[in-house]
């Protein structure tokens, strides 16, 4: 589930526009996390609601995803399915307009710096 809490939080950071299509700049991308640790995975967000993960120790998550509201976005892991079922589904706030070609640094609540990047093409 871990791994799946970074995928939430990358897509919470890659696109805005009420009413619009939030997630439109990264379908057909590839969007790279790197932890502070150095560790990083590769996300694909998919028009037809779907995302996989896929971490650089070859391990794949997949899942759904969909809007609660405006501003919120709901993502769930279907497979492999998570050990606690209560730990499934994550819903994050969207900030940010984010497309192919832009990379930036989020900092949590602790400090620690993780690094995304949208490449164009997967």
């Amino acid at each position: 589930m871990k791994a799946f809490a970074y995928a939430a939080a990358l897509l919470a950071l890659t696109g805005t526009a009420a009413m619009a299509d939030q997630f439109a700049g990264i379908y057909g991308n590839t969007v790279t996390i790197t932890r502070p640790d150095g560790s990083h995975s590769t996300v694909y967000v998919n028009a037809d609601k779907t995302w996989e993960q896929r971490t650089a120790d070859g391990k794949v998550y997949k899942g759904t995803w969909e809007w609660k509201d405006d501003t919120h976005a709901c993502f769930t892991q279907v497979d492999p399915a998570p050990t606690k079922p209560d730990d499934a589904t994550t819903c994050d706030e969207i900030t940010g307009d984010h497309k192919a070609g832009d990379t930036w640094t989020e900092t949590d609540d602790k400090g620690n710096k993780t690094t995304i990047a949208i490449t164009a093409g997967r």
